[in-house]
């Protein structure tokens, strides 16, 4: 189990021997027994003599009875002895020293405390918990995440790393180990699989290929496990068929009868072994239970036993098909009755009428050998040429209904054969291929006397001990050929379970271990030569009674029994997954039929099914269990009328469960059942046929699979992903707004393609129609934040279609898609799953190319060149495939090739300037509008630099972006070094360096988050941020409940928010709740960054991390020599890496159009030498760019205990960009070039402090006026410098932390203040408010500002500002013209003014004096068109403003004249 292994050659005949050795050395009697007699030895003489003999003599006594049934190693009788002597003793010494002499004693009375049963049992555990203590460790994703995984559990361990790997490496091998074990230990102690069932359990859910087999063979124990035994059943059914039969063996009691007929458990295997019973009337009652049992479905009106010669019992019997059986295709007219008959038996009815149509007549019979068969078939054959004489009936009937009326539409079946032969026999020996061979040739040999006869099929029933009968069918339409559909199958159970509804696939059944499964693998049937692509499971059960008696059943009997049915035929499915085809079926299909009548409302079965398969969802979508079927009758009430009911579940996509309800309606005209949509939602078979054939794959489906096995979304379900995850916010919003609004129309698309002049038009064509392996959209979505909808475009690879490759069109749409969405200024979607370039041979030069070689004879020697001849250059040149030169050669003409050009576009270069095209493109559309992308399957070259320039990437897990693959780069380095693309670019890479900014499990999760990003993001690029209309569910005015503390905090706590350990409580942060969104979160972390909202106002977030982190650098697989490393990097400093984060979403939330938030709380850059030389300086001036050119508020803020020294202060003072940036600092914060600490050792060092004290220290002062006098001996002033040096020993201390709470007072909030480096003081508790009025208001205005500068651009922001304070005063009166410092005040204002006032006035003021400045400027500039100029505006007037001018002329000539 730890991986030490003998070679391949070696291993499994050792194991075997091993293994067989363990289990017989644990099933050994005498092996505790020995055990004992050694421990004993080894410490006789150190326990007391009495204690040893007494142990002795219940060892005699046991070795004396050891081969007894009853006997068991007496391991409690040691312990008591062991435990009464100990109470003997006193003194705790004396008792600690006797356990610790008869610890090995009490160890090994603890093994064998259950016997040896028990002992193998806890032996054999133990090794299969270590199987799963190394391999549960492998089983969460790809094997370099596992590893990663490993090594974060065992940190500071590497040993038990190494140790788990290398157990791992040799899972092959511990595999076989593990059957054996298991099967020797459950094949011949049957009764330790219940005891093992729990661990059997955990061995089934590992997930992985390499531990498939077993967790297959612990599942087929488990299945075998739940089934009764052979034994119970036979015992259980022999009980009932003698309770039914006085003891004369004459009476007869039906009821028992009844219920072993509607049993749920599995009797065909015990039930033929009674046909053959001494007494003739059980042969006769297990023939009829047989026949009812299997034809329960259908009308079964009549009944009758014969003895033959020789006491052989035949039972006749005649039933009508159903009415929706797809051999009766017009249903008669009939009085309502139940689907089968109520009753168990009809009175024999007159055989000399003419059977009504669709009804049939079969015989069952059985025999003991196949001889006897042949030499009696005649005498059986004879039984359909007669009417069968009247014979005792066995159970009686308790209706006498009318079972048939013939109707006007009935349509006549005479000429078909009606009758039926089942004939059972017993034969031991042979297979199903000898089985099937022999049964032909019977077959075939009575062919002529069959077809006489009428008879319709003949089903031969082999029966074997202890084994379910096998079934082989021959029919009349196949010229009583096999049917192999119904090898294998009670065909009267074929209608049950609709297995002609499968009959567009060639089916093979699988054996299965749970008979109340039918499983099949399907191949759809296709043209002959054709590859068959569409493999599938179908798995078919049925649902009866559960007391065995009662029509009806309870909703939650229905709910629980499906639920039971459901999962056992996943246990089914699992199995079968063994399966050689197994890894090519998608569309795995169940069907479920459920017998008895439910008195529910429908719809109500719809929200039951579906958290159902919510709940067992990843195990469904693992066996590819991509479709469902429920059928099942219904009543509305007690007594209300019986409707069958038909339920489909798809999941063709992975991630949208769509449930069709629909109710079994028969057509007026045609009299053909047919599916009616049940309930307001009309599913896709509305209108078709009950017996309508299970549709083979389509088009869309083969696609869909192949994106599947790249563990992708196929790229036309994307938009209904979209908008199923634009559902669930809906349904989130509503919840927290306690609204109930939802779109109509949620999401709503068109697709963008290319049209013959390769311009983008919008294209509504069927999904998949794509001829290239791009897809484009122009999507509007209709979101919380903007109802009427917002547009996005998408942008797509096609997996499916050349592995995703780029070539010059998918480059081209991707441009003109890019483009299109810059030039509407709205979001762009890169969905990216692809393999970077597409890379092509000329296929038609490929197919011509001869070679010419050094030597003809030896072409190891090597070649000369490649040419064509001259047919074939011709046919090549007129496509200009090829350049060549023309040659004699070897006698011939030929054209040596010189360039391959190929008639196909994009097979080399070409795809390489497309790429270079759209990076370029990706590179603008990242400047002018949102930019996000979505990795999934993987991307490769182009595809990774396309997202990276698109720089927001939401990452799937498994989905790597690299460069060059693994594989490549091994054959590059030589060696296996890459075990994964996860290793090189998976999201323990990308999400760790900051390239990847979010991550998610799959695709959906992915889009939601996308969707989640979209939900902080402007409508288009010229909006402003969307601003909620609705009151805040979290409210503005609240105080925030978390306190920034000195010691070290999870800032995410102070943004957020946090759920209080113990009671559960909410503790407020400064945020909305639940909205802050972080990015980049394992990179840099000594920085924290996102969106978040602030009274529903989005923003960007920068805050800072507290607490010292820990940052990993992985070791390179490539490089021996090179080893993990593990850097501590302090809170409250900028380190290269975070500096560098900062300085990125800056820059991502300035193009997004956010406002800026930024909690300071810096000490400043790391500046040593390992920080300078990776550019701390660099990135910290990329900070400063990024706040240069922000063109939205950004608003700074100290919160309490924060501190914002040196460099980090200049970085995002708000001098850098005076007109956007605003900083605030809490009454407890603290700002300055050092730290106090830092200040005082430069500017208040020893000698300040001394003079410090000689003035404020009065004892200090009067010892150095002292040693100031002139006078004093040399030993007065030696004394006193000794005092002064005590005095300042002692007081240094205090004086040092005065000096630093001096210079700490230079650096308060009060002097930032006064010195006008903030803006104001605020008071944490209430600061959100403050901000969320400020914020608003600045946004506002920014809104106005840019409405004046679009008036006018010539004037400044300061001019802008003095403007509006102007407006604001004309409007509310000089009176309340203070109210301009009131955030909430100025916000009203301007929200009235958005319509009407006085700023619409005052711009249209603003507007005609521009207008007229700028006239007035040309004139002045160009004065020979002042009179072309007034001409020509005159002509643009009114008479009424022609004649003012005119009128204004003459005054200004008349001012002029003298």
């Amino acid at each position: 189990m730890d991986g030490y292994c003998l070679p391949d050659k070696f291993f499994k005949a050792k194991c075997q021997e091993t293994v067989e050795t363990l289990i017989k050395t644990l099933r050994e009697p005498s092996l505790p027994l020995h055990e004992m007699h050694e421990m004993i030895s080894s410490i006789s003489g150190r326990i007391p003599t009495n204690v040893e003999k007494e142990i002795k003599k219940l060892l005699a006594s046991y070795s004396s009875n050891i081969t007894s049934v009853l006997c068991q190693f007496p391991s409690q009788q040691i312990a008591n002895v062991i435990d009464r002597y100990a109470a003997t003793l006193n003194k705790k010494a004396d008792r600690d020293m006797f356990f610790m002499h008869t610890q090995g004693i009490v160890q090994l009375v603890q093994r064998y405390r259950n016997g040896i049963r028990g002992h193998m049992k806890s032996v054999v555990q133990e090794m299969l918990r270590m199987y799963i203590r190394v391999e549960t460790q492998f089983q969460q994703g790809p094997y370099d995440k596992c590893l990663m995984a490993l090594r974060d559990k065992h940190k500071g361990d590497i040993s038990a790393v190494v140790t788990n790997i290398y157990s791992h490496s040799q899972v092959a091998k511990k595999n076989l180990l593990v059957i054996m074990l298991i099967d020797h230990l459950c094949g011949k102690e049957p009764g330790l699989t219940d005891d093992l069932s729990g661990i059997l359990g955990e061995l089934t859910t590992l997930n992985k290929t390499e531990n498939a087999k077993v967790a297959l063979r612990a599942r087929q124990l488990l299945i075998a496990a739940h089934q009764p035994s052979y034994e119970l059943r036979r015992n259980q059914v022999e009980s009932i068929f003698l309770s039914a039969i006085d003891m004369y063996g004459h009476q007869f009691c039906p009821d028992n009868l009844k219920k072993l007929i509607m049993s749920e458990t599995a009797i065909f295997d015990v039930l033929p072994g009674f046909f053959f019973h001494t007494n003739p009337v059980v042969r006769m009652a297990a023939l009829e239970v047989y026949v009812r049992r299997a034809y329960i479905a259908y009308d079964l009106n009549c009944v009758h036993h014969h003895r033959l010669r020789d006491d052989l019992c035949v039972v006749e019997f005649q039933f009508m098909l159903p009415t929706s059986h797809p051999n009766r295709m017009i249903q008669p007219k009939r009085p309502e009755a139940p689907p089968r008959v109520a009753s168990l038996s009809e009175d024999m009815v007159d055989m000399e009428h003419q059977p009504p149509p669709c009804q049939r007549m079969g015989v069952m019979c059985t025999f003991n050998s196949i001889e006897e068969f042949h030499s009696r078939f005649d005498e059986i054959l004879a039984l359909f040429s007669r009417s069968p004489p009247q014979s005792p009936q066995l159970l009686e009937s308790s209706s006498r209904e009318k079972l048939y009326e013939p109707t006007q539409n009935e349509p006549v079946c005479a000429d078909e054969p009606i009758h039926i032969i089942n004939v059972a026999m017993r034969l031991d020996k042979g297979d199903d291929k000898e089985f099937s061979k022999q049964f032909l040739k019977f077959s075939q040999s009575k062919k002529k006397l069959l077809f006489e006869h009428g008879i319709r099929r003949v089903t031969f029933i082999v029966l074997q001990m202890r084994e379910f009968p096998k079934y082989f069918t021959y029919r009349a339409r196949l010229d009583f050929s096999e049917d192999n559909i119904y090898r294998h199958l009670e065909p009267a159970l074929a209608f049950q379970l609709e297995i002609n509804r499968m009959r567009n696939f060639d089916l093979r059944a699988i054996h299965v271990q749970n008979h109340r499964m039918h499983l099949y693998i399907g191949s759809a049937k296709v043209e002959k030569g054709q590859e068959v692509t569409d493999y599938r499971f179908f798995v078919r059960a049925i649902i009866r009674h559960s007391d065995l008696v009662t029509k009806e059943a309870s909703f939650e009997y229905m709910q629980n029994e499906g639920e039971r049915m459901l999962l056992e035929a996943l246990d089914e499915l699992e199995v079968a997954f063994s399966h050689p085809l197994a890894k090519r079926t998608d569309c795995n299909h169940i069907f479920l039929n459920f017998v008895p009548t439910v008195i529910m409302d429908p719809a109500k079965i719809v929200e039951n099914i579906r958290s159902m398969v919510l709940r067992y969802g990843a195990r469904l979508w693992k066996l590819r269990v991509l479709q469902a079927e429920l059928k099942l009758t219904v009543r509305l009430t007690a007594s209300g009328k019986r409707i069958p009911i038909r339920v489909f579940l798809t999941n063709e996509s992975g991630y949208y469960l769509d449930i069709s309800l629909y109710k079994e309606s028969t057509d007026a005209n045609t009299g053909q059942i047919m599916f009616e949509a049940y309930g307001g939602k009309q599913g896709h078979l509305n209108g078709w046929l009950v017996s309508t054939p299970y549709m083979t794959k389509d088009h869309l489906q083969l696609k869909r699979f192949q994106a599947n096995k790249n563990v992708t979304t196929y790229v036309y379900d994307f938009p209904e992903m979209f908008g199923q995850a634009m559902k669930i916010i809906w349904e989130k919003h509503n919840k927290i707004h306690g609204t109930e609004f939802l779109p109509t129309e949620m999401v709503s698309c068109v697709e963008l393609v290319l049209d013959s002049h390769d311009n983008l038009v919008p294209m509504n064509r069927l999904q998949g129609e794509n001829q290239i392996g791009m897809v484009a959209w122009k999507m509007t979505l209709h979101t919380p934040e903007y109802p009427d909808g917002r547009d996005i475009i998408i942008i797509a690879n096609d997996i499916t279609f050349l592995i995703g490759s780029f070539g010059p069109q998918e480059d081209l749409l991707f441009k003109k898609a890019s483009e299109m969405a810059r030039s509407l200024g709205i979001p762009r979607i890169y969905l990216a799953a692809n393999s970077g370039a597409r890379i092509g041979l000329a296929e038609e030069v490929k197919h011509r190319y001869k070679i010419a070689w050094d030597d003809p004879q030896h072409p190891e020697k090597g070649f000369k060149y490649l040419y064509l001849t001259p047919a074939d250059y011709k046919v090549l040149s007129a496509s200009n495939s090829v350049h060549a030169v023309h040659i004699e050669d070897e006698g011939e003409s030929r054209y040596k090739i010189t360039d391959i050009i190929g008639k196909e576009d994009g097979l080399g270069v070409e795809n390489l300037r497309g790429s270079g095209m759209i990076a370029g493109e990706s590179s603008l559309a990242y400047e002018e509008i949102v930019t996000i992308s979505l990795v999934t399957c993987r991307v490769v070259g182009i595809g990774s630099y396309l997202v990276r320039l698109g720089q927001r990437i939401v990452q799937v897990e498994n989905s790597p972006i690299i460069l060059t693959g693994a594989n490549a780069l091994n054959k590059v380095l030589g060696r296996e070094v890459y075990t994964s693309n996860n290793q090189l670019g998976g999201i323990e890479i990308m999400h760790n360096n900051g390239v990847t900014h979010s991550t998610a499990k799959d695709d959906f999760e992915g889009v939601f988050t996308i969707l989640r990003w979209l939900s902080y993001i402007p409508k288009t690029q010229k909006d402003l941020v969307p601003v909620p209309t609705t009151p805040c569910i979290d409210p503005i005015d609240r105080e925030i409940d978390f306190y920034p503390t000195k010691e070290p905090y999870d800032p995410r706590h102070m943004l957020a928010g946090r759920s209080m350990q113990g009671n559960g409580a909410w503790q407020t942060g400064f945020f909305d709740k639940e909205s802050f969104m972080e990015v980049m979160k394992p990179w840099a972390q000594t920085v924290v960054c996102g969106r978040a909202k602030l009274g529903g106002i989005p923003l960007g977030v920068v805050a800072v991390e507290t607490r010292t982190v820990d940052t990993e650098i992985p070791a390179d697989p490539g490089n021996p020599e090179s080893e993990a490393l593990k850097v501590s990097q302090a809170g409250q400093v900028w380190f290269p890496d975070s500096a560098y984060k900062t300085a990125q979403v800056i820059k991502d939330f300035n193009r997004e159009g956010l406002p800026l938030f930024i909690f300071a709380n810096w000490r400043g850059f790391s500046g040593g030498m390992k920080d300078m030389y990776e550019q701390v300086l660099k990135y910290g001036s990329y900070i400063v760019d990024g706040l240069c050119e922000y063109k939205q508020p950004v608003l700074i803020y100290l919160p309490p205990n924060a501190e914002l020294r040196g460099g980090s202060w200049v970085v995002i003072d708000p001098t850098i960009n005076s007109m956007r940036m605003e900083m605030y600092a809490d009454q407890d914060s603290r700002g300055g070039v050092l730290e106090p600490e830092g200040t005082v050792e430069i500017k208040y060092r020893k000698k300040d402090l001394v003079k410090t004290m000689a003035r404020l220290d009065d004892k200090y002062g009067k010892l150095m006026e002292k040693i100031a006098q002139v006078d004093l001996s040399p030993q007065e002033k030696s004394e006193i410098e000794r005092k002064l040096k005590e005095r300042e020993d002692q007081l240094l201390p205090i004086y040092h932390t005065v000096s630093v709470s001096f210079a700490d007072l230079h650096d308060t909030a009060g002097r930032m203040q006064e010195k006008g480096v903030i803006t104001d003081i605020l008071q944490w508790k209430t600061s959100r408010k403050f901000f969320y009025w400020r914020l608003r208001r600045l946004l506002l205005e920014d809104k106005v500002k840019a409405k004046i500068m679009a008036a006018n651009s010539e004037l400044s922001q300061g001019e802008i500002n003095s403007m509006l304070r102007r407006w604001f005063t004309e409007s509310v009166g000089t009176v309340k013209g203070y109210l301009w410092d009131n955030n909430e005040a100025v916000v009203d204002w301007l929200l009235e003014q958005d319509k009407e006032g006085i700023v619409l006035d005052n711009l249209k003021c603003v507007k005609r004096d521009r207008a007229i400045h700028q006239i007035r400027n040309l004139v002045q500039e160009n004065p020979e068109v002042a009179m072309d100029s007034i001409v020509h505006i005159t002509q643009h007037m009114t008479a009424a403003q022609r004649q003012e001018v005119v009128r204004i002329l003459e005054t200004m000539e008349h001012e002029s004249s003298p």
